[in-house]
């Protein structure tokens, strides 16, 4: 037993703030000055909108006019202050190291993650010109060498206010997305997960949008895939989980979040109030604090994993190729991280869907164990685990929604590829990103902002008793429960009493409605055939429908919710029965 100061000292260690912020749970009370906010919040779009004096032409012909200024005889030279650092140095025949650091990657697996520095130089993915060790006289500006210079064209649709490229980008600059201009009730925060351990910046492994609506008391997720080719402001096109680092890297106003936040407003039209970030170390302290993470396995996975978290990653022979079943399971720190970044037999999108899975776990437990009310007494230690932009008063704003909202309100979403996101080989060297199809990006967002629909608000007047008939022992009925509440339905778990186990997921209808019934969508979710539902209308029911969960359930969803529920059923990659070692109650 940890003595209770430990606890008090370490339980925020992330769990209140991450599980309140990261849960995508708030609710932000409006200070007494909201008039002077709002004409701030329209300032801030007035300038978003605003063209600057140097638009990308314009900066163009400028320079130029500037280096034929300054190479004349007895000319004084002006100052290059509008291009990004890496191009001004260059332009003024400054030699650039020709050693650049780059962003540690988190491939291959297994190894342990070194700390890493901050970059210091704007990282390439591109040839550059090879450099010389001509010095150039002070007073003379040396134009880009040709390959160096983009040549301003129609490519280059970019917004006044940003620079011209200084690395030519192997596809096309997108145009800026619409601003949306949303409820004042709706607060955005952005989630970074880092893939560094003990600091350092690295690549940002997890992007997810949380969209807290105050008015709705709803909460959407979004997660952004970290291979998603976008524009960064004033750098080029590139992988978006690269936009932290560059931010932090070459003194971008607001440092990492600053330009992650306007890459994020750029291609989407969202505009990010928060953030919080942690790495590897930062999310296992949390889910110690938090005594395991419970997690509804929906989806058998299988990877490598080491034997026991404190062999040497080092040696073959602690490795074990491991498959985690489907069922209610508590994972320890080290197999939490696994779950959430497991991508041998997954894609990038299932990834995101575990990492929501697990955020809101965190809230759930955090909730259960009381500790929104510790806010105040353990903020302190927050800020030792947490990096965020947050004030006390801020996450204080939120705990009132942190302790009411329902489960049921909690929405995800991830896109799906081919359909919001196309796989795509980048012609210079080969790197397989995501290309955004924009305007299936744009209506995805659309749909994130806005407050739950009708359809699924009518959901939560559905009452359903769910029941594990599957003699499992492995907490079928909640991970059903969870994966309903996904939709916006409200389960409830019901004692099976003396039962016979059946193999077979049966549903039972009280409720004996032809139109508008909720029955298609419980059968898509928990993958049951017409077969299997049993129709028993009663006017004096007491619940509307009777799930009993079998030995064959499997409602594995891969990325998305609503927009996969139509797939069919899964190959399944697991049984209950699996190979945990241990009976699947105690991961890890």
């Amino acid at each position: 037993m940890r003595s209770g100061f430990r606890t008090i000292r370490v339980l925020l260690g992330g769990a209140v703030l991450l599980a309140v912020i990261l849960g995508g749970v708030g609710y932000a009370v409006y200070a007494v000055n909201g008039m002077l906010d709002v004409r701030a919040t329209q300032a801030a779009r007035d300038d978003h909108y605003t063209t600057m004096q140097f638009t990308a032409t314009a900066l163009s012909d400028h320079l130029t006019a500037l280096a034929e200024t300054n190479t004349a005889p007895n000319a004084t030279p002006s100052p290059v202050s509008l291009l990004p650092k890496s191009a001004a140095l260059l332009r003024a025949g400054v030699q650039q190291d020709a050693t650049i650091t780059p962003i540690p990657t988190n491939t291959p697996r297994p190894t342990l993650t070194p700390t890493v520095a901050v970059p210091t130089t704007i990282p390439t993915n591109t040839p550059r010109a090879e450099a010389t060790a001509t010095t150039v006289p002070a007073a003379t500006v040396t134009p880009l060498p040709p390959t160096l210079t983009p040549e301003v064209s129609p490519t280059y649709v970019i917004e006044g206010t940003y620079a011209v490229p200084y690395q030519a980008p192997v596809v096309p600059i997108p145009e800026r997305a619409p601003f949306i201009d949303t409820d004042p009730d709706v607060v955005n925060f952005l989630l970074l997960g880092s893939d560094t351990t003990g600091g350092g910046v690295g690549h940002t492994d997890v992007i997810i949008l949380v969209s807290v609506n105050k008015r709705a008391e709803s909460v959407a997720m979004w997660h952004i895939p970290r291979d998603l080719f976008v524009y960064i402001p004033n750098y080029t096109m590139d992988r978006i989980n690269l936009a932290y680092a560059l931010g932090e890297g070459n003194d971008y106003p607001g440092g990492g979040f600053g330009l992650m936040r306007e890459t994020i407003q750029y291609n989407f039209g969202i505009d990010v109030d928060h953030y919080a970030r942690v790495d590897f170390d930062d999310f296992m302290r949390i889910v110690e604090e938090l005594g395991g993470l419970d997690v509804s396995i929906d989806c058998a996975i299988a990877d490598w994993r080491l034997i026991s978290p404190e062999l040497d990653p080092l040696v073959e022979d602690n490795w074990e190729y491991y498959t985690l079943p489907i069922g209610r399971q508590r994972l320890s720190p080290y197999m939490a991280l696994w779950y959430v970044r497991s991508r041998k037999t997954t894609s990038d999108l299932d990834r995101g869907r575990r990492q929501m899975d697990a955020l809101r776990a965190m809230w759930h437990q955090a909730r259960a164990q009381g500790l929104f009310a510790q806010v105040t007494q353990l903020w302190p230690q927050a800020v030792e685990v947490v990096e965020t932009d947050m004030t006390l008063t801020d996450v204080l704003s939120l705990v009132p929604l942190a302790i009411s909202l329902d489960m049921s309100n909690i929405a995800r979403y991830s896109g799906s590829i081919g359909d919001h996101y196309i796989s795509f080989k980048t012609p210079d060297d080969g790197r397989e990103v995501f290309l955004p199809n924009q305007e299936r990006v744009l209506s995805l967002v659309e749909n994130f902002l806005t407050p739950p629909t009708g359809n699924r608000l009518g959901r939560q007047l559905i009452t359903v008793d769910v029941v594990d008939k599957s003699a499992y022992g492995l907490g079928f009925d909640l991970v059903a429960i969870d994966r309903l509440a996904w939709e916006g339905f409200i389960g409830r778990s019901v004692s099976p009493g003396d039962y016979q186990p059946t193999e077979l997921t049966v549903i039972y209808d009280f409720t004996g409605q032809t139109k508008g019934s909720a029955l298609d969508d419980l059968k898509r979710l928990l993958r049951v055939a017409d077969s299997q539902v049993i129709v028993q209308p009663d006017p004096n029911r007491m619940v509307d429908y009777r799930v009993e969960i079998g030995g064959a359930y499997n409602s594995c969803v891969y990325g998305n919710a609503e927009d996969e529920i139509n797939a069919g059923p899964p190959i399944p990659t697991g049984t209950p029965e699996g190979d945990t070692g241990n009976g699947g109650s105690n991961v890890g």
